[in-house]
C-alpha cells in the first residue's frame, strides 16, 4: 500500500498527514487552510468553487461568515506560500466565483512499509501579584474532561500517537485563531483556548504553559518547534473556533515538537449549550493522544463536568478577556462583566473567582477575600478560588496563618496553578523564607516562562535576599520580556540604588515615572525622594518629600513611602511616625517590613519589633524578626 504526497515548486504537502513542508522544513499553517489548500491543491488547474469550499471545509448545515472565513483561509495559505494575490504563483481568484491552484502538481509515492502514524477514523455525529502593589497574573478558566475520555465527537480526521513513542510531559495550548470574521469574537476564541489550557492544567503528570505566556505567540509565524523550545514543552496544540448563532465549531491539532510530527487533528461541531461538553472533548482527546498518566482522585476531580446558563458563561468569558489585559480599567471592566454573569447564574463557582481575582489586582482585597468566599462555598475543589482566597486574606486580614493553609491548598488542588505559586512566592519572600520563595517562584516561571510579572517579581525576591547580580539579571530578562513594564524599571532602581549606583538607580526611576500611570507618579516620586536621602543629597529630598505631603489625598496609601523617605535622611522618629501612620491606615505595604532592604535601618529598634508584632509578621521566639 502507498500513499501519494504533492509537490509544487520547491514546497511538499502530505494530504494524509497535514504537512506542508518546505527544503524539508514543516512550515506553520493551520487546520482550516491547510484543508483547503490540500483540496485545491488535489484539483490543480480547475476551478474549485466558493459553495463547494463551504460545503466540504466548514460543512453545509453550519452557519458562518463564508466571505471572512474563506478570505482569511486563502490569506494564510498565501503567507505560508509567499504567494503574491497581484501575481500569484500558487493560488488565483477567480473573483466572485472562487480559486484555482494554478502551479503544476506532482503526485509522489511513497513506498509501501513508509512509517505513517496509526490512524483512527471517527465517525461524524448526526448534528473553552504583583504583591507589592498588585497582584495581575492572567487568570484562567476551568474546564472539565469527560470520564474516560470517549470520543463522542464530530470528526474528518483523527491520528493518535504511534506505537512505541514517548509520552508527552509538557504542552502548551497557543491562541485559537478567531475565524468568526467578526473582531468583537475575540473574547471567545481567547476563552477557548483558556479553557484548554486550564482543563490539561489539572492534570498532574503534564506541566502546560499559562495561556499568558502563549498569548505572546498570537499572530506569530514562528515554527511550531521554535516556539515549542521557547517555552520548553515537548508539544503543541493549535487552531481555531468559528462561532455563528448558536453554534461554535472549533478546529485543534497536536504536534509533537520533538519530531515536527503531526499527531493528531479534529473538528467538533456542536450547540452552544453543549460548550462545556465540547471543550471535555477536545481536552480528554488531547489527553488520551499525548498518553497523559491521570490518577483516580484527578479523573474524579475533572469529570465533574458542572453547567452555566449560556449566557452567564459568555459574560464570563468576557471577563477573562478584559481581566488578561492587566490594567486598572480592564480589571474594573472584567468585575462588571463577572458580576453580570452572576446575576444570570448566582451559581456560577468560576465566576465567583473571576469577581475575586479582579477585585484583588484593584486592590479591593475586602470584597475580594467576600467573592472569593463565595466561591468556594459553591465548590471548594477549585484550587484557583483558594489562591484568590489566600491572597485577600493575607493582604486584607494580615492574617498569615489562615493565608498560609490556603495557599497550600490552592497547589494541592491545582499543582500546574502559576496564580498559586506566584503569590505563595510573595508571602514566603515577606517571611524571609528566601530558598523556598525563590522555589515557589521558579515553579511559576516553569509554568508561565513569559510572565513579565512573574519575571519582575523573582527579580524583587533576589533584591529582598541581597542577591543582587541575581536581580539585575532576572530584571533585565523582564525587560526583554516587556520594555515598557513600569514595575521592572522601579525593582531595578533600587537594586542599582541598593548597589550604590545612583545615576542607574535614577534613570531606572525615570523610566518608572514616564511609563506610570495615575498614584503610580506619586510612589516614582517617592522612590526618587529616597534615592536622594541615601545619596546624600538632602535638601532635594526634603524637596520632594514635602511635595509629596501637599499631593496626598484620602486613600493614596503614601505613609509607608513617606516613611521611607526620612529612614533614608536618618531620620527614625520621624520615620516611625509615619510608619504608624501606614498601620493605622491598614496599608497592606506594611506585610512587607520583614523583606524590604530599604527598611533594614530600623531593624534593630524595639519600635521595629513592636510593629512588626502588631502587623502579625511571625518572630522567632526571641522576638527577632523571622529570618
Amino acid at each position: 500500500m502507498s500513499s501519494a504526497k504533492l509537490r509544487f515548486r520547491d514546497y511538499q504537502l502530505d494530504p494524509d498527514g497535514f504537512e506542508l513542508c518546505r527544503a524539508g522544513h514543516r512550515l506553520r499553517l493551520e487546520r482550516k487552510p491547510m484543508e483547503l489548500l490540500i483540496l485545491l491543491a488535489e484539483k490543480q488547474g480547475h476551478l474549485v468553487k466558493r459553495e463547494e469550499i463551504i460545503e466540504k471545509i466548514w460543512g453545509k448545515d453550519f452557519f458562518f461568515d463564508a466571505e471572512n472565513g474563506i478570505n482569511n483561509a486563502v490569506r494564510k495559505i498565501r503567507s505560508a506560500l509567499n504567494d503574491d494575490p497581484e501575481q500569484p504563483r500558487f493560488v488565483k481568484t477567480s473573483v466572485g466565483k472562487g480559486y484555482r491552484f494554478i502551479a503544476p502538481v506532482e503526485r509522489v509515492l511513497e513506498p509501501a512499509g513508509s512509517p505513517t502514524p496509526e490512524r483512527v477514523v471517527i465517525p461524524r455525529e448526526p448534528t473553552v501579584f504583583r504583591w507589592r502593589r498588585a497582584w495581575v497574573p492572567a487568570l484562567g478558566a476551568t474546564a472539565f474532561i469527560a470520564a474516560g475520555f470517549a470520543f463522542n465527537i464530530a470528526g474528518i480526521r483523527s491520528r493518535i500517537l504511534p506505537r512505541g513513542a514517548p509520552p508527552i510531559h509538557s504542552i502548551v495550548v497557543l491562541p485559537l485563531e478567531n475565524l468568526s470574521g467578526n473582531p468583537d469574537e475575540q473574547y471567545f476564541a481567547d476563552g477557548m483556548t483558556d479553557e484548554l489550557t486550564t482543563v490539561l492544567a489539572k492534570i498532574g503528570s503534564l506541566r502546560v504553559i499559562s495561556r499568558t505566556s502563549s498569548m505572546q505567540y498570537r499572530n506569530s509565524h514562528k515554527p511550531l518547534v521554535q516556539i515549542a523550545s521557547e517555552l520548553n514543552v515537548e508539544a503543541v496544540v493549535e487552531g481555531s473556533v468559528t462561532r455563528s448563532s448558536d453554534r461554535v465549531r472549533i478546529t485543534a491539532q497536536l504536534v509533537d515538537a520533538r519530531t515536527d510530527r503531526h499527531l493528531w487533528a479534529e473538528t467538533y461541531d456542536r450547540d452552544m449549550r453543549d460548550i462545556l461538553a465540547l471543550q471535555s472533548d477536545v481536552a480528554g482527546a488531547i489527553a488520551k493522544q499525548v498518553k497523559a498518566q491521570i490518577t483516580p482522585a484527578e479523573t474524579a476531580k475533572i469529570a465533574a463536568v458542572t453547567h452555566s446558563d449560556p449566557e452567564a458563561y459568555q459574560l464570563y468569558l468576557q471577563g477573562l478577556y478584559y481581566w488578561d489585559k492587566g490594567t486598572e480599567q480592564s480589571a474594573a471592566n472584567s468585575r462588571e462583566y463577572f458580576q453580570k454573569a452572576i446575576e444570570k447564574d448566582p451559581g456560577f463557582a468560576r465566576a465567583w473567582i473571576g469577581l475575586a481575582f479582579a477585585y484583588n489586582l484593584l486592590s479591593d482585597y475586602r470584597h475580594g477575600k467576600e467573592a472569593a468566599r463565595k466561591a468556594l462555598s459553591l465548590d471548594d475543589t477549585i484550587g484557583r478560588g483558594h489562591a484568590a482566597f489566600a491572597f485577600a486574606t493575607w493582604r486584607n486580614d494580615w492574617d498569615w496563618s489562615v493565608a498560609q493553609q490556603e495557599f497550600k491548598r490552592a497547589i494541592e488542588l491545582d499543582p500546574n496553578d502559576t496564580h498559586a505559586h506566584h503569590g505563595y512566592a510573595g508571602y514566603l519572600s515577606a517571611l524571609r523564607r528566601f530558598d523556598e520563595a525563590h522555589s515557589e517562584m521558579q515553579r511559576a516561571l516553569e509554568l508561565d516562562p513569559l510572565a513579565v510579572l512573574a519575571n519582575t517579581n523573582l527579580g524583587s525576591i533576589y533584591w529582598s535576599s541581597h542577591d543582587f547580580d541575581q536581580a539585575i539579571q532576572q530584571l533585565n530578562r523582564a525587560l526583554e520580556i516587556d520594555p515598557s513594564f513600569p514595575d521592572a524599571h522601579c525593582d531595578l532602581g533600587l537594586v542599582y540604588e541598593s548597589l550604590g549606583k545612583y545615576e542607574q538607580a535614577l534613570v531606572e526611576f525615570e523610566k518608572y515615572k514616564t511609563l506610570s500611570r495615575n498614584g503610580n507618579l506619586l510612589l516614582a516620586k517617592a522612590a526618587v525622594a529616597h534615592l536622594y536621602a541615601v545619596q546624600g543629597r538632602r535638601a532635594d529630598a526634603l524637596r520632594l518629600l514635602e511635595e509629596l505631603k501637599a499631593a496626598r489625598k484620602p486613600g493614596d496609601m503614601l505613609s509607608y513611602s513617606i516613611a521611607l523617605v526620612y529612614v533614608g535622611l536618618g531620620d527614625k522618629d520621624r520615620a516611625f511616625q509615619w510608619l504608624r501612620n501606614s498601620f493605622a491606615e491598614h496599608d497592606d505595604d506594611l506585610l512587607d517590613l520583614n523583606d524590604d532592604p530599604r527598611v533594614e535601618p530600623l531593624h534593630s529598634d524595639p519600635r521595629f519589633q513592636d510593629l512588626v508584632r502588631r502587623v502579625g509578621i511571625p518572630v522567632n521566639g526571641a522576638g527577632v524578626v523571622a529570618h
